[in-house]
């Protein structure tokens, strides 16, 4: 079985657990509204949700801009790596990146330091 099926099997028998234990009404004053008779689960559980809903909408333009934040960076990292590869290509004729003009056979066969 699959870790997720697992702990969404787990969540769901705690959920049960909880309104089995939570089973009881109560009677809510919200402002001008009186509601009676409401299970304490339904009330728990829609405030969670509620809280949910407004974690997502606050934050939801931060998330956002961290994405085109993201997609932007990965563009220019992207032409960077491309850039970087094309100047390792012209400077492999080259190991040291320094080109030696040996005019003769006789300069080449002097040595690096020209002795």
């Amino acid at each position: 079985m699959s870790v997720t099926i697992i702990i969404m099997l787990l969540l769901a028998i705690l959920l049960v657990i909880f309104t089995l234990q939570n089973s009881f009404e109560i009677s809510l004053n919200v402002f001008i509204w009186e509601i009676h008779n409401a299970p304490m689960v339904l009330v728990l559980l829609v405030c969670i949700l509620l809280g949910y809903i407004m974690g997502t909408i606050y934050f939801y333009p931060q998330i956002w801009r961290l994405n085109k934040r993201l997609r932007r960076t990965s563009n220019t990292e992207r032409k960077l790596e491309t850039e970087l590869l094309e100047l390792r290509r012209k400077t492999s004729s080259n190991p040291e990146g320094i080109e030696l003009d040996i005019e003769n056979e006789e300069e080449e066969n002097r040595g690096f330091f020209r002795e």
